[in-house]
């Protein structure tokens, strides 16, 4: 990791003049609009949007991966992905009227369908085969668990749709959340891989955000594997040994083992994942996690556990985004560090 000046080894006492250059950022994997290299990566990927909860009977703009687009669901329940300008004039299609077959365009009328077909061009002569001919750019779309996820890249490309068996646990509810952060992606992704940092912030420095017995240090494994690579944390909770998994899967998902409701007390074998979360990049500087918190008898917490939006902002980043600032300063979390 790039610091100040050059590498730490450079420093002397007193040298905060020579550590003055700022870093360059490393553009290849935190840019991610169209066209650059890792965008083009994201985009093979099926990347959840949106929780389906926040989709009303009016269009949206939502924006993914630098892109600003209108989203909608149309009378009969399909959700479409479009391009916000029209493709005949270029009006925005926020502004548009949901219809029973698509979404119609408040400038002249156009009716599009979910999949970008134009259906109707009523200002056109009755003989114009123009809506034979032209399509709104669209992206398809898959509504799943209370999640809605969109594929962006090219048509002829598109991946199965990914089903893991932890998110169809036997005897265990899910339920979505989402949690927008004001940093690049890349940020929280070096966060999530970083079992250490729980120690201290989460523990030590701000008092116990998660469980207590984060506060010992671990001995920490990293171990590929083909789909991307998961990481082992053992802790010694008096006469127990405490190993915690986290599965982080490429390019931007992330599977987690028990965070909250630990003591280290009991004996407990072997659960499930807590949650399943993506980091979804909205632009080069900020992002949102969407994500699936499972709640049972073999996951953690428990199926009568908090499940308000407060109690996921505290299971992401181990405090509120919007605290009074002396609050922040006592007992930074995630938000504050990131």
């Amino acid at each position: 990791m790039s610091v100040r000046g050059g590498s730490q080894s450079q420093g002397t006492r007193y040298s905060g003049y020579h550590h003055t250059r700022e870093p360059a950022e490393d553009a290849e994997l935190t840019h991610v609009r169209p066209g650059t290299p890792c965008g083009e990566y994201l985009r093979r990927f099926w990347q959840p949007i949106l929780m389906a909860s926040e989709l009303g009977a009016e269009p949206r703009l939502v924006t993914v991966l630098g892109e600003t687009l209108v989203i909608f669901r149309d009378g009969k329940g399909r959700v479409g992905l479009l391009h916000k300008h029209c493709v005949h004039r270029r009006a925005s299609l926020e502004f548009g009227r949901v219809e029973e077959n698509g979404l119609r365009c408040c400038y002249h009328g156009w009716l599009f369908a979910p999949d970008g077909a134009v259906l109707e061009t009523p200002g056109e002569p009755p003989s114009s085969r123009l809506k034979d001919r032209v399509f709104q750019p669209a992206y398809p779309v898959r509504e799943y668990k209370g999640l809605i996820f969109a594929y962006f890249g090219p048509p002829e490309e598109t991946p199965e749709f990914p089903i893991f068996d932890t998110f169809e646990l036997p005897g265990a509810e899910s339920v979505t959340y989402c949690v927008p952060y004001g940093c690049n992606w890349l940020q929280i992704m070096d966060n999530s891989m970083d079992p250490v940092h729980s120690s201290f912030l989460h523990t030590s420095i701000s008092g116990p955000q998660f469980s207590a017995i984060f506060g010992a240090l671990p001995v920490v494994d990293y171990h590929e594997r083909p789909l991307g690579f998961f990481y082992t944390n053992a802790r010694r909770v008096g006469d127990h040994v405490w190993i915690r998994t986290h599965d982080n899967v490429a390019p931007n998902m992330a599977q987690s083992g028990a965070v909250t409701s630990l003591d280290g007390a009991r004996e407990r074998l072997f659960g499930r994942a807590g949650f399943s979360r993506w980091i979804v990049p909205v632009d080069d500087t900020h992002s949102k996690v969407l994500a699936l918190r499972y709640f049972g008898p073999r996951s953690d917490p428990p199926r009568d556990a908090d499940k308000t939006p407060e109690a996921f902002q505290m299971l992401e980043a181990g405090g509120l985004r919007d605290r009074p600032y002396d609050e922040r300063r006592r007992q930074p979390s995630d938000f504050e560090a990131l």
